[in-house]
């Protein structure tokens, strides 16, 4: 039985930067001679980098293969936290670079579409109204996309739900709750506005929907597979708002959005919600939640946002950085 390895172990066996770039060079090209190339060394330099990688850890790290070189769980473990460690020495630069510039650091927060209409705009205009030079940027994404990017650094948070694959112990995960689900309309369109109309009569018109892998889009699907009814059959699929909007502005067709989303098009006069359907349940999607990793600490920045965003999701009162 291999024997334990103290924490300190890569201390005690002097890792260097050097082997934590060879681990992400390969985890990029899973080829050695590549990955020399890629750091500028010889073949034969790789090759004893990764002896020393597996010598200092007591076993080999990745299967050769014809193809290439492939992880064992030893090396998934070691990639991904080399990974991590060197998108914290990057970002360590961008936070000092801020600070030479005058700055109090950089934010990156990753989101799911409905919270970035409202609630996003809403933590990062009081954040920065506080600290005008704090910079925050936002990505607005899927859920399983935004995840691995918080779980390789490149994401300090993300409002987003959490994919079943991924280990719960290295999230920690607030949830927020369900969304529901609006259908919009153009403000002339000839489904009537003020009585419910039979979910057979929305077979009529086109639809704009997210697409198929989309849970809003799932919701909508399982709403006329229930009914024992075909699935609309004219779809425009599309994650813009903008273009789903611009298609609405074209012609009688029929959008199902977030109501997040609806509150935010709805009072402008172009578009109205659609009353509740006289033969189906409300629609919602599942919950969402805001979601940190476990094995980073938030920066001062990054923590300021973090509780923003929880006294914006949960509607209470800031009372200082989390």
């Amino acid at each position: 039985m291999a024997s334990r390895l103290p924490p300190t172990w890569f201390a005690r066996a002097r890792l260097k930067l050097r082997h934590l770039q060879l681990l992400a060079a390969l985890d990029d090209t899973r080829n050695l001679n590549r990955a020399a190339q890629g750091l500028g060394i010889t073949q034969p330099a790789a090759s004893k980098l990764l002896a020393e990688i597996e010598a200092m850890v007591g076993t080999p790290v990745f299967e050769r293969r014809p193809r290439g070189l492939s992880p064992n769980a030893a090396g998934e473990v070691l990639l991904r936290r080399a990974r991590s460690v060197l998108v914290e020495l990057e970002q360590a630069a961008a936070e000092l670079n801020s600070l030479r510039e005058g700055a109090f650091g950089h934010v990156a927060l990753g989101t799911v579409t409905a919270p970035a209409v409202d609630i996003v705009a809403r933590a990062v205009e009081a954040v920065q109204r506080a600290q005008p030079n704090l910079r925050v940027s936002v990505e607005v994404d899927a859920s399983a996309p935004l995840v691995e990017r918080l779980l390789a650094g490149r994401l300090d948070m993300a409002l987003a739900r959490m994919p079943p694959d991924v280990a719960p112990g290295l999230l920690d995960y607030l949830e927020v709750g369900e969304e529901a689900v609006c259908l919009l309309v153009p403000a002339d369109h000839p489904l009537p506005g003020d009585a419910p109309s039979a979910l057979a009569a929305l077979l009529d018109y086109p639809w704009v929907l997210p697409p198929p892998h989309t849970l809003l889009r799932q919701e909508v699907d399982a709403l006329f597979l229930r009914a024992a009814l075909p699935r609309p059959a004219r779809v425009l699929d599309t994650e813009s708002i903008l273009l789903a909007m611009a298609a609405l502005a074209q012609g009688p067709s029929i959008c199902a959005v977030t109501a997040s989303v609806a509150a935010l098009l709805a009072p402008d006069g172009r578009y109205r919600r659609l009353p509740p359907l006289l033969d189906a349940p409300p629609l919602v999607v599942r919950p969402y939640g805001l979601i940190r990793s476990r094995l980073r600490p938030l920066s001062p920045a990054a923590s300021r946002l973090h509780h923003q965003l929880c006294a914006e999701l949960f509607r209470r009162e800031t009372a200082g950085p989390a």
